[in-house]
């Protein structure tokens, strides 16, 4: 689900990094791993003389092993890194295409640069699971039973389970836990208590009643009518079923994704929630089935909607994409009640982000009424399947109340007090 730095740009810059820091340091010819003498190296060496370290016990330079390995597996990769339509090649880039404009599609990728820096920025922009080779997964296997200290085992065992070698992958989590990792020790109890070795399996429906995992980031699903599921706290998300996984929608951009073990647990099958066994407590007996609710995408339908006046052009003749971004292009200037005027635009078209961005607005501004807006826009869809009605249930109204009140307690204690008119005029 989330994109780190790549590993290859870190191996370019971190040296330069280093060498401010310490001045030059001459090449190293390290046989034998030693940090004092070739720590830098870490960086910059390839695959078989990270290997060869690896062989040798450096745990660091195993877990620089696979991170490469992996490194090149996404090179190799040919799928889309992210399904959003912004980060793809619009018509107007392609000369063979009618539409093809140099203006239009300079504009267009500057756009998708600043999506991309901001989705690689909180970690949501590479979407894609790799899956290394076998006998790849299978080195690394031998390398962590040779040497199972630190974490390395368990990122192993990630691997495997990324690759559906879910009894290997019990495996090396055995082994990290063996050697120390705790963390793999609180992932391989729970899957070993299974009593026979975990095999996902697909689901048929979305589950009802509460379910619990021993830890982990996500650790209780209270899944109830209509696929509404409660985190805890007021939070609340949405559960569908698709291609035999249970998937619940999460504000990084992506999905928990969960399947069936024996016994009828959740197995997590994520990036956040993996090998993560969850088992049911108690709750509802009987739920409601999933609603499925009607979402389109955000139209690409005003190329080059950055460029000065576009977006309210756009707006103006009914384009979505231009409302979105003039509502954005507000938002900025923290004109929050002008620009959830265009967020509702969006959302009343039944695109999620719309309706989101408006939320975002009432998070901002006490001026604006997003919950108000959603109730009008649900109630007037007599299906109950519009988008708004999800994004109005599934949002923790009460949080943002009370986001607001310290937010407002704060800028108080900052600012000294001014008259009322005063005031009032920069509100």
């Amino acid at each position: 689900m989330s994109l780190k730095t790549p590993v290859r740009l870190l191996r370019a810059l971190l040296p330069f990094a280093l060498l401010a820091a310490t001045g030059s340091v001459a090449a190293q010819d390290c046989a034998v791993y030693d940090d004092a003498t070739c720590g830098n190296q870490m960086y910059t060496a390839e695959a078989p003389q990270l290997q060869r370290w690896c062989e040798q016990g450096t745990m660091a330079a195993c877990s620089g092993l696979l991170r490469e390995w992996t490194s090149e597996a996404r090179s190799a990769d040919t799928r889309p890194q992210n399904d959003d339509p912004v980060l793809q090649e619009p018509a107007v880039c392609k000369e063979a295409d009618p539409a093809f404009d140099e203006q239009a599609c300079e504009e267009a990728a500057k756009a998708a640069l600043s999506k991309a820096m901001g989705m690689a920025l909180v970690g949501i922009f590479d979407q894609r699971q790799i899956v290394l080779p076998a006998a790849r997964r299978q080195t690394l296997q031998k390398l962590c039973l040779a040497h199972p200290k630190g974490e390395f085992c368990r990122e192993v065992a990630q691997a495997q389970w990324t690759a559906g070698s879910y009894d290997t992958a019990l495996v090396a989590l055995k082994a990290g836990c063996a050697g120390g990792d705790e963390s793999a020790c609180e992932l391989h109890a729970p899957l070993q208590s299974l009593g026979t070795a975990p095999q996902p399996l697909p689901a048929t429906a979305v589950p009802c009643g509460e379910y619990r995992s021993e830890g982990g980031l996500l650790d209780t699903l209270e899944f109830a009518d209509g696929g509404l599921v409660g985190f805890g706290l007021g939070d609340h998300a949405r559960a569908r079923l698709e291609d035999g996984a249970i998937r619940i929608r999460h504000d990084k951009g992506g999905d928990f994704v969960f399947k069936v073990l024996a016994g009828g647990h959740l197995v997590g099958m994520d990036d956040w929630t993996q090998m993560r066994v969850y088992r049911r407590v108690g709750g509802a007996a009987q739920c409601s089935p999933a609603v499925v609710f009607k979402a389109v995408p955000l139209p690409q339908d005003c190329p080059g909607a950055t460029a000065e006046g576009a977006a309210e052009a756009c707006c103006a003749a009914g384009r979505l994409q231009g409302c979105n971004v003039l509502g954005n292009q507000l938002a900025l200037d923290e004109q929050w009640p002008q620009a959830a005027v265009h967020y509702q635009t969006v959302c009343r078209a039944g695109v999620r982000e719309g309706c989101e961005n408006l939320v975002s607005a009432q998070d901002s501004s006490a001026e604006v009424d997003a919950r108000a807006a959603l109730e009008h826009l649900c109630k007037a869809d007599a299906s109950g399947t519009a988008v708004a009605c999800d994004v109005l249930a599934t949002t923790n109204w009460d949080m943002i109340a009370m986001g607001r009140m310290l937010q407002e307690a704060a800028d108080d204690v900052a600012e000294p007090e001014a008259p009322a008119r005063t005031r009032n005029h920069k509100r």
